[in-house]
This record gives structure tokens, C-alpha cells and sequence, in this order.
């Protein structure tokens, strides 16, 4: 299960990073904190930054 939009968000470094990262306002960002993260915009984060969607353990299972 993926983590919640606030989570995915603050992992990349809060509403600034997360809108330069995908491209998008800083205004859009934070919509995405009430009404999720859109599909496409998702797909990007996790191709662009798995490390995001790593838990704990498999972080620390890593070489």
C-alpha cells in the first residue's frame, strides 16, 4: 500500500520540492494533500524517486 499523499509529499521534501519535481504550482501540490495525488503524477514520483515508497525494512535490507 502506497503512503498517503501528506507522507509521499513531505518525503519529497514538502509542497516547493514536490511541485518543481513534477512540474505543477506549489497550489496544486497542496490540493493534493485533500484530494490525492493524481495517477499520472504518482507514476512519475515512483519512477523518478522509488526511494520514496521504500518502507523502513526494505530500506534497510538494501546493500
Amino acid at each position: 500500500m502506497d503512503p498517503n499523499p501528506t507522507e509521499i509529499i513531505q518525503r519529497l521534501g514538502g509542497t516547493t520540492k514536490t511541485a518543481a519535481l513534477c512540474e505543477v504550482t506549489a497550489q496544486a501540490v497542496s490540493q493534493w494533500l485533500h484530494n490525492g495525488i493524481p495517477r499520472a503524477q504518482l507514476k512519475y514520483i515512483r519512477v523518478v524517486r522509488p526511494d520514496v515508497f521504500e518502507t523502513k525494512k526494505t530500506a534497510a535490507q538494501a546493500p
